[in-house]
């Protein structure tokens, strides 16, 4: 019983010590999830504030293998929001984040966090991911998104206990 009551009150601590912007960040986070997952391009659309910096790189050993059958291979990218979302013809796609940091303070954030890609129930991509985000009219708009990218033909995502062990 006492394992209950603890287990509680740390739940409790856990939810209140959450900040409104924070738990703001979140629902943004989870509406990028579910518009991906739903092809909701109006709701996805709406999460961002122009310009935003849409970039990513392969982690270097992932970019060394892609190297070996393609010497010409670009190690890194720009895209846009935009075209990304347009790029779903099916509900088979999702992205999963896991592992998030957030810090604001209450005009300016970033989110960090692993995210992994999947289609049709496989996971094709995973890394880091972190953004920026602007409160803007008393909503958060995310600025930027910046990461990573691990292909899971050549590397599998570690599980989250591995990749939180520091």
């Amino acid at each position: 019983m006492k394992y209950l009551i603890f287990f509680f009150v740390l739940i409790a601590n856990f939810l209140f010590a959450q900040t409104n912007d924070e738990i703001a960040i979140r629902k943004v986070m989870d509406d990028f999830m579910t518009s991906i997952k739903t092809k909701d391009e109006s709701k996805f659309l709406s999460l961002f504030q122009e310009p935003v910096l849409w970039t990513g790189t392969y982690s270097e050993r992932t970019q060394l293998k892609r190297l070996e059958k393609n010497p010409k291979a670009e190690s890194h990218f720009t895209d846009d929001y935009k075209t990304f979302i347009k790029a779903f013809k099916d509900d088979k796609s999702e992205e999963k984040f896991d592992n998030i940091m957030i810090i604001e303070d209450g005009s300016i954030a970033s989110a960090n966090f692993d995210y992994s890609f999947w289609y049709d129930g496989k996971m094709s991509n995973w890394g880091k991911e972190i953004w920026t985000l602007m409160k803007i009219s008393g909503t958060w708009k995310i600025t930027s998104v910046t990461f990573s990218m691990d292909l899971t033909q050549y590397f599998q995502q570690p599980s989250l206990k591995e990749r939180t062990q520091k």
